[in-house]
C-alpha cells in the first residue's frame, strides 16, 4: 500500500510549485528518495517486476539517476540497482549515453541562460516593486530553472556518487563533465547569485505582504477622490479651463467614485474583476466623449487608471508566491555536496564577499533541522 501510494500520488504536494513538465522529476525528488528506500523492504519488485520498475523509472528517474537520501547523502542508482534485474533493466534507457548527453547539454544551456538572467535582475535598481509585481511568473520561472539546473549539475558531478573503480560510471560521469562544460567555480557563482536573487525577492515579498492592505486602501481612496474631483469639475462648482458643465458626466463620475469605494479587499477575486471593468470604462468615456482635447481632464483619468492598476497589482500579492519560493529554493542537501567538493572556493568567495554568506545561509537554514527531511 505504501509503495502504491508513493508510485501514484504526489504525497508531498510539490508538483504545484513546479508546473513545467521538464521540472517534474525535481518536484517529485523527495518522494523518489522515499520510494527508493521503501523498495528495499519489498525487494521482489526490484528483482522480478519489470513493468512496475519501468513505471517508477519513467515517472521519477527519466532524466536523473543520482539522488539525495538525507543530509547530503547521495546514491547513484546505476550502482545501487546493479544487483537487481528488473530495476537495472528499467534504468537502461535513462543511462543510455545519448540520454546522458542530452541531459548534460540541456542543463549546460539552461544554466548559462538563467545565470545571465539572474545577473541582469541583480543589477542595481532593476528589481523595483512595480517590475516585480508585473513579472511574478517570469521571476519564479527563472528561480525554478536556476535551482533545477544547480540541483542536477551538483548531484551528477559529485565525486561521492561515482565509484572510480566502475568503468561504466566513470564513462557516464566523463560524458557529463564534457557535455555540461562543467566548471565548479562557475557553478558556485551561479549558486551564490541565485541565493542573492532569492533572498532579495523573499524580502521584497515579505515587505509587500505586510503593507498590502494599507497600500490597497490608499490607492482606492486616491482613485475615488480623483473621480469626485472630476465630477465637481463637470458640475461647474470647481472651475477648470475650457470645461463646460455636463450633468450626465457629473453623475457618471460620481457613480464611478462610489463603485471604487465599494470595492472590498476581503473579496479579492470580485474586486480584481470589478477593477478591470472600471479601467475599461474610464478608457471608453475618454474616447466616446472626446475628452482628449482637455489635458487636465485626461490627467485626472490617467491618474485614476494608474491607481486602479496599482490596486490590481497589490491584490495579486499572494502568500503562495513565498511558499513556492520556499519549496523551489530548498538547497539544504545541495550545499552540503558543494561545500565538500569546492570548499576552497567557498572560503575564498566568502572571504572576498562576506555578504554572500547571508544569502547562502538563508537558503541553507534548514540543513541542520531533521524535520525537513
Amino acid at each position: 500500500m505504501v509503495i502504491g501510494r508513493l508510485r501514484s500520488d504526489d504525497i508531498y504536494n510539490q508538483v504545484s510549485a513546479y508546473p513545467l513538465p521538464e521540472h517534474r522529476s525535481t518536484a517529485l525528488a523527495n518522494q523518489a528518495a522515499m520510494l527508493y528506500v521503501i523498495l528495499y523492504f519489498d525487494p521482489s519488485i526490484l528483482h522480478t517486476h519489470p513493468a512496475k520498475m519501468r513505471e517508477i523509472v519513467d515517472k521519477y528517474f527519466p532524466d536523473n539517476w543520482v539522488i539525495s537520501i538525507y543530509m547530503g547523502i547521495t546514491v547513484n542508482l546505476a550502482d545501487a540497482w546493479e544487483p537487481y534485474k528488473a530495476a537495472k533493466t528499467a534504468l537502461n534507457n535513462t543511462l543510455d549515453l545519448s540520454n546522458v548527453r542530452e541531459q548534460a547539454s540541456r542543463y549546460a544551456t539552461v544554466s548559462e541562460r538563467v545565470h545571465a538572467q539572474v545577473q541582469q535582475f541583480l543589477k542595481e535598481g532593476y528589481l523595483r516593486e512595480e517590475m516585480v509585481l508585473d513579472n511574478i511568473p517570469r521571476l519564479l520561472n527563472c528561480l525554478r530553472d536556476c535551482n533545477v539546473a544547480i540541483r542536477w549539475l551538483m548531484l551528477h558531478t559529485a565525486d561521492a556518487a561515482c565509484d572510480p573503480n566502475n568503468k561504466r560510471l566513470r564513462q557516464i560521469k566523463d560524458q557529463i563533465l564534457t557535455d555540461s562544460r562543467y566548471n565548479p567555480r562557475i557553478l558556485f557563482q551561479l549558486l551564490l547569485d541565485t541565493a542573492q536573487f532569492e533572498f532579495i525577492l523573499k524580502e521584497m515579498f515579505k515587505q509587500m505582504l505586510s503593507e498590502k492592505q494599507t497600500k490597497w486602501e490608499h490607492y482606492k481612496k486616491e482613485g475615488s477622490e480623483r473621480m469626485t474631483e472630476l465630477a465637481d469639475v463637470f458640475s461647474g462648482v470647481k472651475p477648470l479651463t475650457r470645461v463646460e458643465k455636463n450633468e450626465n458626466l457629473q453623475a457618471w463620475f460620481r457613480e464611478i467614485s462610489k463603485q471604487i469605494l465599494s470595492l472590498n479587499y476581503d473579496d479579492s477575486t470580485a474586486a480584481g474583476r470589478k477593477t478591470v471593468q472600471l479601467i475599461q470604462a474610464l478608457e471608453e468615456v475618454q474616447e466616446f466623449h472626446q475628452l482628449e482635447s482637455n489635458l487636465q481632464v485626461c490627467q485626472f483619468l490617467a491618474d485614476t487608471r494608474k491607481f486602479l492598476h496599482q490596486m490590481i497589482r497589490t491584490i495579486n500579492i499572494k502568500e503562495e508566491v513565498l511558499i513556492t519560493m520556499q519549496i523551489v529554493g530548498d538547497l539544504s542537501f545541495r550545499v552540503t555536496v558543494l561545500f565538500w567538493r569546492v570548499g576552497v572556493l567557498c572560503e575564498k568567495s566568502f572571504a572576498d564577499h562576506p555578504r554572500k554568506y547571508v544569502y547562502i545561509s538563508s537558503k541553507d537554514h534548514k540543513a541542520s533541522d531533521p524535520r525537513y527531511y
